[in-house]
């Protein structure tokens, strides 16, 4: 005969709890606990888990910590499960989990055709026996490569969740899951918006535990050159052989395009990363004005911890190269609120860079690049390598826009 157990929150914090019997919940504002009170090795897993929320959980509603934070639920409910085991498993609290081997594989059948789900599952059972069984499951029915990309991101999520000071205590939330929550809606966005698929891997840890940041940035306009005139087919109309519009009568003997039709022009804005990495020159600068040439083009860098965004190209007409030469070759430094000048300008916006994202000092940090991440999905920013591949992307955005 299985025993009545009730677990005493009230130990944890002196106030009043009501414990009630469920599968596992902790409401910490109105403090109700509702877990199961059988003596099985799962129960006693949910209520340590549940207790553990009590314990270091932030007391406010999980919908104003998603709010505050610019955090998904999902993202913020897992990330705070795996502060949990982390913190469970740092205090010798058994964690052997509450799913058995079946269980664990209909979870994966049934949310196989979402890796934002199947991520979830893998990153929620870190640090309890539940992940071996879930990924047991994953090897059985998810294919390989598919596999090794979604464990990776786990642990990357993992990863930054150990850098976080105070994982143990209330304010380990801000610290340790917000920036792990994030990194996994920017890996796995809600939305479904894809990522651009920037490298994540760098996990910079700031030292003393300052948190890394965007340099300062300096906004300037390059003077144009006069004999840059905006080319023939930025001109907002053109002659042909039919229409409605008699413009051009005289060219009825030379080629019969004697009416006159508006044609869509190529707008928008560039934004060019011009770091040593890029490799980028003058001649780039002009093939971006060709297939564009009515769009602004802007290029950044910085050095230290400040940067430069210079708008060297706007309606055809382009600064010398000379006085574009003299930005380029340094380090990145103010990718962050380059791509936020950018999210402010006409679409489409795009972005030329090879994705290496760095702060102040020109040091890498994952939280900077879930935040560069994070300003390219929001403002439908789209990440080019070269100037080669912005004829692509314009193309691609005039067939979504119609």
């Amino acid at each position: 005969m299985n025993s009545h157990i009730s677990p005493l929150p009230e130990a944890i914090d002196g106030s009043r709890w009501t414990v009630k019997e469920g599968a596992g919940s902790c409401d910490t504002v109105s403090r109700i606990l509702g877990v199961p009170t059988d003596d099985s090795d799962g129960s006693r897993f949910i209520r340590n888990h549940e207790l553990g929320h009590a314990k270091i959980t932030p007391r406010k509603p999980a919908f104003r910590l998603c709010k505050q934070f610019g955090l998904s639920m999902v993202a913020m409910q897992i990330c705070e499960d795996l502060r949990i085991h982390r913190y469970l498993h740092s205090i010798g609290v058994a964690t052997c989990g509450s799913l058995s081997e079946t269980e664990a594989e209909e979870i994966i059948l049934k949310t196989a055709g979402s890796d934002r789900m199947l991520a979830a599952h893998l990153v929620a059972s870190m640090h309890t026996d539940d992940y071996g069984r879930i990924l047991s499951a994953f090897i059985r029915h998810i294919e390989e490569a598919r596999v090794e990309h979604l464990t990776r991101m786990a642990r990357l999520v993992d990863n930054r969740m150990r850098q976080g000071r105070g994982l143990d205590r209330s304010i380990g939330f801000r610290n340790g899951t917000v920036p792990a929550a994030r990194l996994f809606d920017a890996v796995f966005p809600e939305a479904g918006i894809p990522s651009p698929q920037l490298p994540l891997d760098c996990l910079f840890v700031p030292q003393k535990g300052r948190p890394a940041k965007w340099g300062e940035m300096l906004i300037e306009r390059l003077q144009p050159e006069r004999s840059r005139p905006i080319p023939a087919v930025a001109h907002g109309r053109a002659f042909c052989d039919h229409g409605a519009v008699l413009a051009a009568p005289h060219r009825l003997p030379v080629d019969g395009r004697v009416f006159l039709r508006r044609r869509r022009q190529r707008g928008g804005t560039v934004l060019i990363d011009a770091s040593g990495s890029m490799c980028f020159g003058p001649k780039d600068l002009e093939r971006i004005t060709t297939a564009a040439p009515l769009a602004t083009v802007a290029i950044y860098a910085g050095r230290g911890g400040s940067g430069r965004l210079a708008i060297v190209a706007a309606r055809g007409r382009m600064a010398s190269g000379s006085d574009i030469s003299a930005l380029l070759g340094r380090g990145n430094v103010i990718d962050g609120p380059a791509l936020r000048w950018l999210a402010q300008q006409p679409e489409p916006r795009i972005w030329i860079s090879d994705g290496q994202v760095t702060g102040a000092h020109d040091r890498p940090s994952t939280d900077l690049v879930v935040n560069a991440i994070r300003i390219c999905q929001q403002a439908g920013i789209r990440r080019a390598s070269t100037a080669d591949h912005i004829e692509s992307l314009l193309a691609s955005h005039q067939g979504a826009s119609r």
